[in-house]
């Protein structure tokens, strides 16, 4: 079994009885920057609005998971409403570390002591998985690349685009800019797994943001690549046309090419066909 070297860091960040939200833990530890993204992402600052449950996105060349969870009566966690762990690596694989964020969580939940997050997370880390009584069992090598391809959307996809699809394999095929929509943030996160899976023959993962903000620190790291695939659950993102060149409408079931890219993008797509 191999050891689970990818793992960059493992966090807590809780929200108090009062409403506070406080980073409260780390090991072994995390940048200022890293902080102002993930905790702009988790969300556990809206007064009303529950956290998604678990998210994904990107980081310079890192990815971060964060896996929100409730405080009951009967958790070992009296002052805190809700928290959020989250784990920073150096990989893609949203399955895998939703597994194991839900496996930490319930520990945490349990007996309230970083101490045990910090043995299961170095035991995943030295030896590739970790074990509980009653919360649960992770092991790395069960989420090895042929189950990430079967957990993928492929033909979902297909089915929702039909023939349109070619015009997406194209864009990858000639490393155009990729931004996909959609309003949901847990079906954005979905869908934004089956592009890597359309072209397995390329590390599409190396450019893939699976969830931006129209905010100014994620949109200059977004520019610093000459192409990628990136999703969006703010719709104004359709108006930025100068950051895409073809842009996938998962909702609308629409594919629009911009003027800049069609000639190109047009000719590749009727070889294909041909």
């Amino acid at each position: 079994m191999a050891p689970l070297t990818d793992l960059l860091s493992c966090s807590i960040i809780e929200k108090d009885c009062n409403g506070d939200v406080l980073w409260t833990w780390s090991y072994p530890a995390v940048t200022e920057s890293q902080k102002t993204v993930v905790m702009r992402k988790c969300n556990l600052k809206l007064e009303h609005n529950s956290p998604h449950v678990f998210v994904c996105a990107r980081h310079g060349h890192d990815w971060f998971y964060i896996y929100c969870s409730e405080v009951f009566d009967s958790d070992k966690l009296p002052k805190v409403k809700q928290f959020a762990l989250v784990l920073f690596a150096k990989d893609f694989s949203p399955q895998k570390y939703e597994v194991l964020s839900r496996v930490l969580s319930k520990m945490y939940c349990k007996t309230g002591k970083p101490t045990e997050i910090l043995q299961l997370y170095l035991s995943v880390f030295t030896k590739g998985s970790c074990s509980t009584q009653e919360n649960g069992t992770f092991v790395s090598d069960d989420f090895n690349t042929h189950r990430f391809a079967a957990n993928t959307n492929v033909r979902e996809l297909i089915k929702t685009f039909e023939l349109e699809t070619i015009l997406i394999y194209t864009a990858l095929l000639l490393k155009k800019r990729i931004v996909v929509y959609h309003h949901s943030l847990e079906q954005l996160l979905k869908w934004i797994r089956t592009f890597p899976a359309l072209m397995r023959h390329r590390k599409v993962t190396d450019n893939l943001f699976p969830w931006i903000d129209l905010v100014n620190d994620e949109l200059t790291e977004l520019k610093r690549h000459p192409y990628y695939v990136a999703g969006c659950n703010n719709s104004s993102i359709s108006s930025r046309t100068d950051l895409y060149d073809l842009f996938v409408n998962i909702p609308a079931r629409e594919i629009t090419v911009t003027s800049h890219a069609k000639g190109r993008i047009d000719r590749n797509k009727s070889y294909l066909l041909e």
